[in-house]
């Protein structure tokens, strides 16, 4: 419990890395292009150096004049070359504080796409991007301040998967033991799997409602997620269906066993097989570790991810004593 609510309490306070937010008031008339950039957690004026240029493939223009109002928004102007060679650019924005910032494809130029222009062959002074002198959670295009959810959603899918397996193994040593503590144990912890399998469908959806626009899209790994989840439901109607204990046992760890199966190839085989899907990790949708430059997200993810699977394991040995008591009175 102390390392899990560390790791949410530093999940929710931690500040956001600078960002690019949004890019504004765009006017391209003749060879004078100006915009504004709103910035998330940025410091135009503590940073020096600052920085802005245009990028397209090869091509890349800076700003000749930059007018900043506060840390946020900075006024952009600069004189290109008529016409540009494409329609969509990258924004880029350098200073010493916030390091590069980058908004792809955030600037679209009605009207250009003319011949092909070589600009001038240096106009930016690259800077490295370092760790920032406060520790912060990378700041991520579409998710925003949602980002902090990856240390709810995702441990309490890998809580319950922790769970499945739990009770896949126990179910194989009933039937291999014939002892009642196994098929206790495997109803304990499928119990303890669906509480928080409903908690990662919950998370998810209002997770999806922010960054897709809809609590439920049809992607293959929440599908399948959901299909789990009714699967394992099955097993409390398979045990209230049949009246002889030994016999309800074994059945139950059979079915046990073919629904950790049927969940591994609904949440992982099958998506793996898609064509798309909107969560990471997926076909060719990129992780969240693809984009953590700096491993700052990894620190508090893991550290929850820790924290929800041993609360998941309390929760079901909680239940499984349940049960065992349970049991001693009927036979009482």
């Amino acid at each position: 419990m102390f390392i899990l609510a560390g790791a949410l309490f530093i999940a929710l306070s931690t500040p956001l890395s600078p960002g690019i937010l949004a890019i504004d008031d765009v006017v391209n008339q003749g060879d004078n292009l100006s915009f504004s950039i709103t910035g998330y957690n940025s410091h135009f004026t503590q940073g020096e150096d600052l920085q802005v240029w245009i990028q397209s493939g090869d091509f890349v223009y800076c700003s000749s004049d930059l007018q900043i109002q506060d840390d946020s928004p900075l006024s952009v102007r600069m004189k290109k070359p008529q016409p540009l060679p494409a329609n969509l650019y990258s924004v880029l924005l350098n200073n010493t504080v916030d390091g590069t910032l980058v908004s792809i494809d955030g600037l679209f130029l009605k009207g250009e796409a003319g011949a092909a222009i070589v600009p001038p062959a240096k106009c930016y002074t690259p800077i490295t991007i370092s760790e920032h002198d406060y520790f912060s959670i990378p700041f991520r295009t579409i998710l925003y301040e949602s980002i902090r959810n990856l240390n709810f959603h995702v441990p309490m899918w890998f809580s319950m998967i922790f769970l499945t397996l739990l009770s896949f193994v126990t179910a194989i040593l009933f039937l291999i033991k014939a002892d009642a503590r196994f098929d206790d144990m495997t109803m304990a912890a499928i119990q303890a799997s669906l509480l928080f399998a409903a908690c990662g469908l919950a998370t998810g959806a209002f997770w999806a409602r922010f960054t897709w626009g809809a609590f439920w899209t049809n992607d293959p790994q929440l599908n399948g997620a959901a299909l789990s989840t009714l699967i394992y439901l099955a097993y409390f109607l398979l045990r209230r269906s049949v009246s002889d204990p030994e016999k309800r046992a074994r059945l139950s760890a059979v079915y046990a066993i073919f629904a950790f199966v049927m969940f591994y190839i609904f949440v992982k085989v099958i998506p793996g097989m898609a064509d798309f899907s909107l969560h990471p990790d997926t076909t060719d949708n990129p992780s969240f570790r693809d984009y953590d430059i700096e491993g700052k997200l990894k620190i508090v993810f893991r550290t929850a991810t820790a924290g929800w699977i041993v609360m998941s394991f309390w929760i079901f040995s909680l239940r499984y004593r349940m049960l065992q008591l349970e049991r001693k009175h009927l036979d009482r």
